[in-house]
């Protein structure tokens, strides 16, 4: 059996940056779904007995363990491709887990930290919006709406004030705002307004600005009270991305502050039990609400505001209405089906050498919808790591990354695959 190079993830200790600066997430985005991140120069590639490939580099390569490197312009041409890195005994060295053993590396090419999958199907030429669809996408594939769009002049959100991109999943878009055609489902969706989740109205800091929600920049972490109107602090905030063209999770801090509290983010296909000729399993993680940016709210007090974590509340998930009689309908929450809602904190199988759990979701009519997607819940204490933290269990890859043991907050494995 091959090792797994599906699920990729990228992290702040690779030297991506999300600051306190309009177009960041779409900057991440950019980079993490769509185009991968080039490495420096390779100055020697060779590979050993084993089959694995060694690459020399020119410079710091800030690389992760089980991370995705893509392979081109190599020859012979069948070494090019993706490989998981299996050690790292340097910061200019990388050993990748393959099977080319016999082969001698006669072209030196080049090397990426692989994207997730993504294409951007359609932009602005303000360059503010994006509509992201994975490659290659099935008919269940959304387009993945994010809009870091201020206004339209008459109605505008201060750019000083906090941080967020308007985030949607909407089906077959023709073009950047198409989402006002009642026949074409979005997630989420008020059906009494098809516009809702993109809207900017009002002036100063009396504005609202769309409805789901996804802040990169706050004046105050995300389980706290303050407002939008705040402006944040300049700096870069931590975060691990992890996911592939299904599905994937953003888990990042409001402020620059060393182990800042961090919100889960994310989007894409559940594993659906019911048909989804229905509706398709389409998720979102984020708070949606139309308060102004002058409202003081603490995000663990909106249900959905801090998915997975927290309260029963809180932790909901954004899903389609399953409705055989009537396929348009305003979306509602389903709940994760949990032990608590404290994964990485209360240690409920700390007996166990790594405690993970596949999240069932049922809706609010008592349907089991699926179960989510590459992330699980951490039955483990790991709340002291809170970065990054690419983890080999048997020989099955996670990558945990969490927040400080205050507040309730804890944090998640993303699984990654095998590593045969």
């Amino acid at each position: 059996m091959a090792t797994d190079v599906d699920v990729q993830f990228f992290s702040h200790l690779n030297g991506l940056t999300l600051g306190n600066n309009w177009g960041d997430m779409i900057r991440l985005l950019d980079t993490c779904l769509v185009n991968g991140l080039p490495l420096t120069s390779i100055t020697s590639a060779s590979i050993d007995t084993q089959g694995d490939i060694t690459l020399n580099l020119y410079a710091d390569h800030k690389s992760l363990l089980f991370q995705i490197i893509e392979l081109s312009g190599f020859e012979p041409a069948s070494i090019n491709g993706k490989y998981r890195i299996k050690g790292a005994p340097s910061t200019t060295k990388l050993i990748l887990k393959a099977t080319h053993a016999g082969k001698t590396v006669s072209k030196i090419g080049t090397a990426k930290l692989a994207s997730l999958g993504y294409d951007i199907a359609f932009r602005d030429s303000a360059d503010v919006k994006r509509a992201y669809r994975a490659k290659k996408p099935r008919a269940e594939h959304p387009f993945i709406r994010v809009d870091e769009s201020v206004g339209d002049g008459m109605n505008v959100y201060d750019s000083n004030y906090a941080k967020y991109a308007m985030v949607g999943l909407v089906e077959d878009m023709t073009h950047i705002d198409d989402y006002q055609n009642p026949s074409k489902l979005q997630l989420p969706l008020d059906v009494n307004d098809f516009s809702k989740n993109w809207k900017v109205f009002g002036t100063s800091d009396r504005v609202v600005r769309g409805w789901c929600r996804w802040h990169w920049a706050r004046s105050v972490e995300g389980y706290n009270f303050g407002s939008d109107a705040i402006a944040p602090a300049n700096g870069n905030r931590a975060f691990t991305i992890s996911g592939d063209l299904d599905a994937f999770y953003i888990f990042n801090s409001f402020t620059p502050a060393q182990g800042g509290a961090k919100q889960l983010l994310g989007c894409g296909l559940f594993e659906s039990s019911l048909n989804t000729s229905v509706v398709p399993g389409w998720f979102i993680l984020g708070p949606a609400h139309v308060l102004s940016a002058s409202t003081g709210v603490d995000h663990t007090t909106i249900a959905g505001g801090w998915p997975l974590l927290y309260s029963e509340s809180t932790s909901q998930v954004h899903v389609n209405k399953y409705d055989i009689a009537q396929r348009i309908k305003t979306s509602v929450l389903a709940k994760p089906i949990l032990p608590d809602y404290k994964s990485g904190r209360s240690g409920i199988y700390k007996g166990t050498n790594l405690a993970a759990l596949q999240i069932p979701i049922a809706d609010s009519d008592l349907k089991l919808r699926g179960t989510l997607k590459h992330i699980y819940f951490a039955g483990d204490e790991r709340y002291t790591n809170l970065a990054t933290n690419p983890i080999l269990s048997d020989s099955s890859m996670y990558v945990y990354d969490g927040t400080p043991n205050t507040a309730n907050t804890g944090g998640m494995y993303f699984y990654l695959g095998e590593l045969e």
